[in-house]
């Protein structure tokens, strides 16, 4: 049998538990199934509190002793009357229901499968497959069984499946797909037909390709094809929920692993809903039949809102969160809640209300073990009220009401109000003129906005005519354009911005889906227009990553900013949950993107100030090289082992320099980093074991490819390790020892520089300790000032020289103006490296504020000069961070005068 862990969770206990001595006459009242077979095997009320999944064994004797369709019923009976009496008697949790449902499923299926298939081939021989291989038909569950959440008298939704052609090998021969048709229906009947002892589980097999038209069974080649050709939407959804149950388990797996991306598209699947949309309409009209007004589950607010609500998430965002791909309710809710696309109060409610309804259905169908949903009238409802522990009809009316009308409130708010998104008639008469003028060769448009706006939407109209656009794209554009031109007239913008926008649309037509998204979110439309107004690097961003457009709908996007403990989760579930190397390295991409975005939006919009901009971004950087760290090490300790430096962590650390160092990163930054290794051993422990310095600097250049490689979604960072022991003419990677060494002894001081602004990012405790405890000894060495200044002096003047010889725009930039931010660093460094040996504190901070602070505490700067190059440095750096993003003058004036003779007082004049 197959671990369904999954299906566990449902923790809840029935409502109203019953005494002992109460059970046999609560149960005899609350259900005539229960009631007739402890009336004809009263043996079988023996051990009947004992919880527990159902005996193989047992359906063995049952089959052995009745034959195979009698045993199947007869064992499926005695299994369900003890289901029916520890549900009726609060004695299980829906979990174990859950549980010992689907496990008697599994298990009359899978031995009646395995006897049909004995009984076949003892006449027609083993079907083989393309190279002679035995073949065996496997069984894809499907809706609440393949789920895991069967009620009591469900149907099992099935897919019959084989995994490849051919023919069997007996005298008698059928071809596979003759053989396995054989079987299935054989399969049905057995599990299905009415006989003198009931029924054992009902089949329905009408969600296989093509329905009641099409084949019984599928080879997986065909099934692959189907889904690629003829695969509708109602069938991604109704995969969601695919999971192999019987037969051949690894084919099956590997079905759906075929079928993962129909279901789930690699990015936001906005082209889904509108079918969804659809799909929720006629869930509504279905529910408002006068005849499901006391259907628990198709009716309003019943079972089936709850579950398309929360298979709505997983279709439009499984395939960017692989934790979403799951055919578990309770899983896929819990997601939802981890991701935060649900607000958690509201989830509670959604799995105490489902929890409730699904105790109620049991209860209504335990009452005569028929298929039914209704809640009865007359006294049978009062029969149902006391299995639900309700005092009377009216309680349990009551509170069956609030859970319904509380389940239509969340249903209802799955999509927006259609209202909103119906484009003003006005504007679409405009757009269908401007393009019906175009088309006919009238080039002047008509109406759209001021005369910016005309010559760049007759620019756009231009450049569509070139874009070959599907039919339904088409559509989706006519839909998409009103919308937009009512907000570009309603505001007065630049051409510069109109055209940015209008080069967003033409880049999305043809992926309608994000037409559709920004149809479905008004509110995204107006944030983007607004953005791309205020910012080319949004607007450049949005344009090259259309993906970022889901952020838009985000109400929280600019105002909550993620934390470094969010960064190192999300990893941590990109770690988890990505298939592949390729895939973790485009997901953690993306992170990147979108947290830009999210920053950036939180200074454009949300006053976010600079230093807490730079630090987030440091904080990302910082958590994506442990995810490269930690890809690079899955794939260098597959080929060569390991190198375990006795607690379990890995022996290589990224050490951050520069901006990152500081915790001052900017958008579009460089990473300035250097690698460090340690290990007690001469190689590793692999099959092709290297040494130290080999094994790591393999790791390194894995780790310099996956910063530096181009994905769908970008690439992560441009990388500098210049920094390294030697510069370029070093090894890339160092040992603790040598590293050590080469600063005590060799490093020239605009490295004793440089590292001031050094810490750890990212790698093992142990490494940890001892870089810093380099990095210490190194920078608290007596120092003279003079000798000091004299060589920061030299050093600013070249750089200076350098940067005015590439341009004057670079030499004017915030960075490099006199007063700007490289000239408050240096007054920075000198204080660190002149004192560090009196005042071994002011090694502590790497960020520049930090260290400004540190020298204030000692007295090398009085309060009155730290104040000033705080001021100085938040505002070159606020400038720095605004200019990337809105395109402001590089030559922007800073108030340094003070800075400037703060610089030549400590240094020397350069400038």
């Amino acid at each position: 049998m197959q671990d369904t862990t999954f299906i566990r969770g449902w923790d809840r206990l029935p409502p109203g538990p019953v005494e002992p001595g109460e059970r046999l006459d609560h149960v005899r009242a609350c259900s005539d199934f229960a009631a007739s077979w402890l009336d004809r095997r009263p043996g079988w009320k023996e051990g009947i509190d004992q919880a527990g999944p159902p005996d193989p064994a047992g359906l063995q004797r049952a089959i052995s002793e009745h034959g195979l369709e009698a045993g199947l019923r007869r064992f499926r009976n005695r299994v369900m009357l003890g289901i029916v009496w520890r549900d009726l008697c609060g004695l299980a949790p829906l979990g174990d229901t859950f549980r010992d449902l689907d496990a008697l499923a599994r298990l009359c299926l899978a031995r009646t499968l395995e006897a049909h298939g004995r009984r076949l081939e003892e006449k027609h021989g083993t079907p083989r497959g393309p190279q002679g291989e035995p073949q065996q038909a496997f069984v894809i569950a499907l809706g609440k069984f393949g789920g895991g959440e069967l009620n009591l008298s469900s149907d099992i939704d099935i897919i019959f499946c084989y995994p490849h052609g051919g023919e069997c090998d007996g005298r008698k021969a059928l071809s596979n797909d003759q053989f396995f048709n054989r079987q299935a229906r054989a399969v049905i009947a057995s599990l299905s037909e009415l006989t003198e002892d009931g029924f054992c589980f009902r089949v329905d097999t009408r969600l296989r390709p093509f329905g009641n038209a099409g084949p019984l069974t599928s080879s997986l080649a065909a099934l692959e094809q189907y889904y690629q050709r003829e695969g509708r939407d109602w069938e991604r959804y109704a995969l969601i929920k695919a999971r192999p149950v019987a037969g051949d388990l690894e084919a099956g797996r590997q079905f759906i692993e075929n079928v993962r991306p129909f279901v789930y598209r690699r990015y936001i699947d906005y082209s889904a809903v509108e079918a969804l949309q659809e799909m929720h309409a006629n869930v509504q009209q279905d529910a408002r039949r006068k005849d499901r007004l006391d259907d628990i589950k198709r009716g309003p607010g019943g079972i089936r809102e709850i579950e398309f609500l929360a298979q709505c998430f997983q279709i439009l965002r499984g395939g960017r969160e692989p934790s979403l791909q799951t055919p578990s309710l309770h899983a896929a809710l819990r997601e939802i809640g981890r991701l935060g696309l649900m607000d958690a109060a509201a989830l509670d409610e959604i799995r105490s209300d489902y929890a409730y309804l699904r105790f109620l259905e049991n209860r209504i169908q335990a009452l005569r073990d028929q298929q039914t949903h209704r809640v009865p009238p007359g006294e049978d409802r009062e029969r149902i009220a006391q299995a639900m522990g309700a005092s009377d009809v009216r309680t349990l009316d009551k509170r069956l009401r609030i859970i319904r009308d509380r389940v239509s409130g969340h249903f209802q708010g799955i999509f927006p109000a259609q209202s909103a998104r119906v484009p003003c008639g006005e504007w679409s008469e405009r757009w269908r003129a401007l393009r019906h003028n175009r088309q006919n060769g009238d080039s002047e448009p008509t109406g759209a906005g001021d005369q910016a706006g005309y010559r760049a939407l007759d620019v756009f109209l231009q450049r569509l005519e070139r874009v070959a656009l599907s039919q339904r794209a088409d559509q989706r554009l006519d839909r998409f354009m009103p919308g937009l031109l009512e907000r570009l007239d309603r505001a007065t913008y630049e051409e510069r911005s109109i055209d940015r926008v209008f080069d967003l649309v033409l880049a999305i037509c043809r992926r309608s889906a994000y037409l559709v998204l920004l149809v479905q979110h008004p509110k995204a439309l107006d944030r983007l227009v607004e953005l791309f107004a205020r910012s080319d690097w949004v607007a450049d961003k949005v344009i090259r990553f259309p993906a970022l457009l889901d952020e838009l709908i985000d109400p929280a996007l600019g105002v909550h900013i993620p934390t470094a403990g969010d960064f190192n989760v999300s990893v941590d579930r990109i770690l988890d949950t990505a298939q592949d190397t390729e895939a973790v390295l485009e997901a953690l991409n993306y992170l990147k993107l979108a947290t830009e975005l999210r920053i950036a939006v939180g200074q454009l919009q949300s006053g976010l100030p600079a230093a807490s901009a730079q630090q987030v971004l440091s904080d990302l950087a910082d958590a994506l090289l442990r995810g490269v760290l930690a890809v690079a090490g899955r794939e260098i300790q597959r080929r060569h082992g390991t190198f375990d430096d006795g607690e379990g962590h890995g022996t290589l650390a990224i050490i951050a320099y520069g901006t990152l160092g500081a915790g001052e990163l900017a958008y579009g930054s460089d990473l300035d980093i250097v690698f460090l290794f340690e290990t007690r051993t001469e190689q590793s422990n692999g099959e092709r074991p290297l040494s130290p310095e080999q094994y790591h600097a393999r790791m390194a250049q894995r780790i310099l490819s996956f910063l530096t490689v181009m994905t769908p979604s970008g690439r992560l960072y441009e990388v500098d390790t210049r920094l390294r022991p030697n510069g370029r003419a070093g090894s890339l990677v160092s040992s603790m020892r040598a590293f050590s060494e080469y600063q005590q002894n060799e490093a020239w001081t605009w490295e004793l520089q440089a590292l001031t602004r050094a810490r750890f990012a990212v790698g093992p405790p142990s490494l940890e300790s001892a870089f810093q405890a380099v990095r210490q000894k190194t920078l608290c060495r007596t120092r003279d000032e003079a000798t000091l200044a004299n060589e920061l002096r030299e050093m600013r003047g070249k750089i200076a020289s350098e940067h005015a010889s590439r341009s004057a725009e670079d030499a004017r930039s915030v960075k490099h103006q006199p007063g700007g931010l490289v000239d408050i660093e240096f007054i920075a460094q000198l204080g660190i490296l002149a004192g560090a040996a009196s005042h071994p504190q002011l090694t502590v901070p790497t960020g520049t504020v930090g260290q400004i602070d540190a020298l204030a505490a000692t007295g090398w700067l009085d309060s009155g000069e730290a104040q000033t190059l705080r001021d100085s440095l938040m505002r070159a750096q606020s400038v720095k961070l605004m200019a990337a993003l809105v395109g402001e003058s590089p030559d922007t004036p800073l108030d340094s005068a003070k800075t400037t003779g703060f610089f030549e007082a400590r240094i020397g004049t350069v400038h």
